[in-house]
């Protein structure tokens, strides 16, 4: 029989090796990335009686620059927030504004007519309706042929 020494600290240690991993090579993908997500838009969700809404705050990004597309079952929403051009007239102490890539997908309910989704943009705010698929709750005869 092979005895072996109990060591209760090789657990916690592969454990950490393992996150340290995690982290690198996220590090990694960042560094060699050209396009360094730093704007994250905040997205509002609801359902209505008759389609689901998406609300994705984006203010100072026209909508010519944002694109809508659904993939299957997945709806994604993308887009760049450029910086601003120079202002020559204004000293800037202190940048709090985020540009970059963004990206925001959702997957979508089952029964929902994708044929039918339509976005619209107002004051910074593009809100997706997703309409919800009618059902045919009435009943009826069916005549046997």
């Amino acid at each position: 029989m092979l005895v072996k020494r109990y060591e209760p600290f090789n657990d916690i240690r592969r454990s950490f090796d393992l996150v340290n991993q995690i982290i690198n090579s996220v590090e990694r993908r960042a560094e060699t990335s050209s396009n360094i997500v730093d704007f994250i838009p905040k997205v509002n969700t609801r359902e209505g009686k008759n389609a689901y809404h998406i609300e994705v705050e984006l203010p100072g990004i026209k909508k010519e620059e944002v694109d809508v597309k659904v993939d299957g079952n997945v709806l994604t929403i993308s887009g760049e927030r450029t910086l601003r051009d120079e202002v020559k007239e204004e000293d800037y102490h202190k940048v709090e504004s985020r540009y970059g890539v963004f990206s925001r997908s959702f997957t979508l309910p089952e029964k929902v007519d994708v044929e039918h989704i339509h976005a619209e943009s107002e004051n910074g705010i593009v809100e997706i309706i997703i309409p919800k698929l009618t059902i045919d709750t009435s009943s009826r005869k069916i005549e046997i042929k």
